[in-house]
């Protein structure tokens, strides 16, 4: 009895650990590497520059056919239909572009379009981290249609129209900062928003919980977009080197001339932005009074022409907060502002105050615009409209 009873204890022991076992390798299925995705909203005037980067990213690193690390490319241009490619070197080192899904046509700048990509991807490629680079027009937090509407400024001739890549615009469509939250279904290492006008407060607080760190620019960001060619072998780097693909946007901008010389950069560590709308509150709480009356002539713009809905968020709270009001803000920012460049002028807009984040400033007379805004998280966190 006594021999029975051990030989039970040994054999009740292995079963637990052949459970534990294969527990493990069910985890184990995942690969370690990292899937980066690259969606491409190019169903509108930027098709050319989106088959000019596709091209650009077969010059620089690729990862390998068994590589655990992964290129995924959404891909959506004008007059061809969506597809979901793997683009990998095979044992040759030749350049292979697999198809791994077909769609009819759609409208990629849908937050359910968006949503139904990243889940296939994921479904595809297991791994355990993504990392997302966002390519198509964009207007900041902006409502549908507003950038570009008449009906909200008076209306200017855009001599630089061609240039810019003021995410998501297919046949008239863009999709709104919340729809842009709501249609990321995982968390993301990174998001890299390769469009105009995403370096904003608004935009880095309302995607906290979606994503580790976001690279994008206050300013717009000229239609050539990142040098694909360099920005892979940084993104699969063990640990991204996200402050290396800000510095290598940035020196393939500043070594060109005239106003091809422009760029504004930024990463954004999402993780300090909830500290940093604590302080912002007091400082809107003690300060409102003067909003309305600050001489805005004063304070760094991002925009051009009469789009005057782009600031620099550390020149505007600098302007209306005491001296300890401010150094506490400027530390808070600092942890959320962890790397910025920018050239002396984007096209023609002097960068003299550059904090690397942009914020919108109120204006009693645009209560649209006013009562729109207060739907975003960070102001309802920070409180700057009441």
């Amino acid at each position: 009895m006594k021999i029975n009873r051990s030989l039970y204890i040994i054999v009740l022991l292995l079963s637990c650990i052949m459970l534990f076992s294969c527990e493990k390798d069910k985890s184990g299925d995942i690969p370690d590497g990292r899937v980066v995705v690259l969606y491409m909203a190019a169903n509108n005037n930027l098709a050319s520059f989106a088959e000019y980067n596709l091209n650009s990213l077969k010059e620089g690193f690729i990862p390998g056919e068994n590589s655990e690390d992964v290129l995924v490319i959404y891909q959506h241009l004008k007059g061809a239909s969506p597809k979901i490619t793997r683009l990998y070197k095979d044992s040759d080192n030749k350049i292979k572009e697999d198809v791994v899904a077909h769609y009819e046509d759609h409208n990629s700048a849908e937050g359910e379009v968006l949503k139904a990509v990243l889940n296939k991807v994921k479904m595809i490629f297991p791994a355990k981290e993504y990392g997302l680079i966002l390519w198509s027009h964009a207007t900041g937090w902006l409502p549908e249609g507003y950038y570009n509407s008449t009906k909200n400024a008076t209306f200017f001739e855009d001599p630089y129209a061609g240039m810019v890549k003021s995410f998501g615009e297919d046949r008239g469509v863009e999709m709104e900062l919340v729809d842009l939250n709501e249609a990321l279904p995982y968390k993301f290492s990174f998001i890299i928003f390769d469009c105009c006008l995403m370096g904003g407060i608004e935009t880095v607080y309302q995607l906290r919980t979606k994503t580790d760190y976001i690279v994008a620019s206050p300013a717009e960001i000229l239609a050539n977009g990142f040098p694909y060619q360099s920005i892979m072998a940084p993104l699969f780097k063990r640990e991204a080197e996200l402050e290396k693909t800000c510095q290598l946007f940035y020196d393939y901008y500043s070594a060109q001339s005239g106003v091809n010389k422009s760029a504004t950069i930024a990463l954004y560590n999402t993780k300090e932005v909830e500290s940093l709308a604590e302080i912002t509150k007091d400082i809107y709480n003690n300060n409102r009074e003067k909003i309305p009356a600050l001489d805005l002539s004063g304070i760094q713009p991002y925009f051009r022409l009469n789009k005057s809905w782009f600031w620099d968020l550390g020149d505007f709270v600098g302007s209306i907060s005491d001296p300890q009001e401010r150094l506490m803000f400027e530390s808070a920012l600092d942890k959320v502002v962890v790397a910025k460049w920018s050239t002396p002028m984007f096209i023609d807009i002097p960068i003299t105050s550059y904090s690397g984040i942009s914020t919108y400033i109120p204006k009693p007379e645009n209560l649209y615009l006013d009562n729109f805004y207060k739907t975003f998280d960070w102001n309802m966190d920070s409180r700057m409209i009441e």
